[in-house]
């Protein structure tokens, strides 16, 4: 017999709240919502799947746990509590981890709980048939909001006359589980560089090793910097009223993760245009062997200095940009030249 547990951390601000979906097969089905107030990414999580851990433990530890989550989230805890929760899950028959199907759910079990007022360190029970309910009248007005919130792609011909190109160095290729260490984001003119910004950024959470080795950030450097919604305001002052958002696999990253601490922290949201280089460098059908920043400025000969650091990378995506537009230029012409 199985227990399948999936668990979603949500953060508002500087207050966090974590839902929990759980299935005892044959036995009950329900979803939880823990308000936990003013706290960090290293706890909130955590404290979640312990407190349901113990529970669970109590009385169901004669089956297996299905965990509907990524094992990357238990790298975001501290080594005490990650001790504590494998503890936990090996007092069960056995674990693994799956494919996490009820991150939409989770949302919904969210804002039940934020409407509902849970106070805070009370864990609240909902039955699936009251989710489901309040999950239909949730996609009739998300919809109708997120038609007029999505930004369009700049389909123009030309080079922007103007933007701001943006990237981020955090700790998972996932949005929902990202937290930032570092900011970076160059406005241009005309083709040419006017200003740039970088700052780190403290999440509240140890940077890993490996994200260490990578980009070659200290946490000394982190542990000194302003927290995240500081950065992101100072991030968003200085993109301003640009036009035209760039960056390098921008819809599925870096304008997702924008898009997400904006609504964690009650920022201002940004309107205007969207130009992924990537999504270009596609469109102009370039003979690659992938669409990585690293293998596109090696074919237009481009030299990015500190590859895997903000202000790097968007340094070589400019590089990147105006090489495309050249590209796409020269390309008509010849083959207006052959017609």
């Amino acid at each position: 017999m199985e227990i399948t547990l999936a668990v979603e951390v949500f953060q508002l601000e500087n207050r966090f709240s974590t839902a929990m979906y759980c299935d005892i097969k044959g036995i009950k089905e329900g979803y939880m919502f823990l308000n936990q107030g003013k706290s960090t990414p290293d706890k909130v999580f955590g404290e979640g799947i312990i407190c349901t851990l113990r529970i669970l433990e109590k009385k169901y530890n004669d089956r297996s746990l299905l965990l509907a989550f990524p094992e990357v989230y238990l790298s975001i805890t501290n080594p005490q509590t990650r001790t504590e929760i494998y503890r936990l899950l090996n007092q069960f028959i056995s674990f693994k981890f799956i494919k996490d199907e009820y991150e939409e759910l989770l949302k919904v079990v969210n804002h039940m709980g934020h409407t509902d007022l849970i106070k805070e360190g009370t864990l609240h029970g909902y039955l699936p048939n009251q989710v489901d309910i309040m999950k239909k009248q949730l996609e009739k007005k998300d919809t109708k909001e997120k038609r007029l919130s999505i930004p369009l792609d700049y389909n123009g011909i030309d080079l922007p006359y103007e933007g701001v190109i943006i990237d981020f160095e955090t700790n998972s290729p996932f949005v929902k589980y990202a937290r930032i260490f570092e900011v970076g984001a160059i406005k241009f003119k005309n083709g040419v560089i006017v200003d740039r910004f970088q700052s780190f950024s403290n999440p509240g959470i140890k940077i890993p090793k490996s994200i260490r080795e990578l980009t070659g950030i200290k946490q000394s450097e982190i542990d000194a910097a302003p927290k995240s919604s500081i950065v992101m305001k100072n991030l968003l002052k200085f993109i301003g009223k640009t036009p035209i958002l760039v960056g390098h696999n921008l819809h599925r990253y870096d304008f997702e993760l924008l898009r997400t601490y904006m609504e964690r922290f009650k920022l201002p949201p940004w309107k205007g245009q969207l130009l992924c280089t990537k999504k270009t460098a596609k469109k102009a059908q370039l003979i690659v062997n992938n669409y990585k920043l690293e293998t596109l400025c090696h074919l237009f000969g481009i030299q990015n200095k500190s590859a895997h650091r903000a202000l790097s990378d968007c340094e070589a995506t400019f590089e990147l940009l105006l090489a495309l537009y050249e590209h796409t230029i020269l390309g008509s012409e010849l083959n207006n030249q052959k017609k």
